[in-house]
């Protein structure tokens, strides 16, 4: 008994030893494979930081989308081969797995259509420059700043906050608003009775204003005058054409502007309003309104 009581104590001391290294090489992998991660995204960087002094030059926005894309891939590569070398660890071969998987490739590549897909218009996406990381664009119907831009998927984060992530096989539409410059339109309204060329000969002077103060405009602003009536207004027209993303600061601007200068120059805005007279009849309280 007592020599079967060491053998089996030697077999445990045995099993225990041999779960210590095979834990200690499945957190090795890990490990190198973090490291590995790392060590990539930090050589992408600089290789892209290197390429802007060389004499073939991509705009910031090719070098962001190109950045994030090779990031992605590089990833996916690190996690097959930590993967791979991990099931290797745990005695799964995978020549047999492969192999066993060979047989089923037919029904798994039904189930992969769609990542099929996503691959595919990813990288159709990427080969066209579509859009670009930093681009304020509409994927249907969610719009916002491209955050990153895989071979599966695209991320981008509405004004909210909130990222939302498309597959790109699901990618039907596409605007880019970041392309060429945007419009900045303004439409103001004011009352019948005022002097229609005292009214333009302000606008005129903001629009000289912002010429000199903005970086961001392109083209104007400029009044384009009369553009309709309306049934107690007469509705005038400023447009400029600004820097992508830069419209909406413009416009905020021109209607700050608009209403400073409005009331420097005593021109009314028009606005609803009700008139009240109250008026003694035979010593009782009449009250009639009349709403302009």
């Amino acid at each position: 008994m007592e020599y079967i009581s060491r053998f089996y104590d030697q077999i445990l001391k045995l099993y225990d030893i041999k779960i210590f290294g095979t834990t200690f090489d499945i957190i090795k992998v890990i490990i190198i494979a973090y490291i590995a991660k790392k060590l990539g995204y930090l050589l992408i960087d600089r290789f892209y930081v290197m390429q802007e002094k060389s004499k073939l030059q991509f705009s910031e926005r090719k070098v962001k989308t190109l950045s994030s894309l090779t990031k992605n891939i590089l990833k996916y590569v690190i996690y097959f081969v930590a993967v791979y070398s991990i099931l290797e660890i745990l005695g799964l071969k995978m020549g047999s797995i492969l192999a066993v998987a060979g047989i089923g490739s037919l029904a798994v590549g039904f189930g992969a259509q769609s990542l099929v897909k996503d691959v595919i218009t990813g990288f159709f996406i990427i080969f066209e420059d579509q859009f670009g990381v930093g681009d304020y664009i509409t994927i249907n119907n969610f719009s916002g700043t491209v955050e990153e831009i895989g071979l599966r998927v695209t991320k981008i984060r509405d004004f909210s906050g909130d990222l939302n992530i498309i597959p790109n096989g699901e990618i039907t539409s596409v605007t880019n608003h970041s392309k060429g410059a945007m419009r900045a339109l303004v439409a103001v309204s004011v009352s019948y009775e005022e002097d229609v060329d005292r009214v333009i000969e302000a606008l005129n002077e903001i629009c000289t204003e912002m010429k000199r103060d903005r970086t961001d405009l392109l083209d104007g602003p400029k009044v384009l005058g009369i553009t309709n009536f309306k049934d107690s207004a007469v509705e005038i027209t400023v447009v400029a054409m600004a820097k992508p993303m830069q419209q909406w600061a413009v416009e905020r601007d021109l209607r700050y502007r608009i209403k400073k200068l409005f009331k420097d120059y005593d021109i009314d805005l028009p606005y609803p309003h009700m008139n009240v007279s109250i008026e003694d009849k035979n010593k009782k309280g009449d009250v009639s309104a009349e709403r302009d």
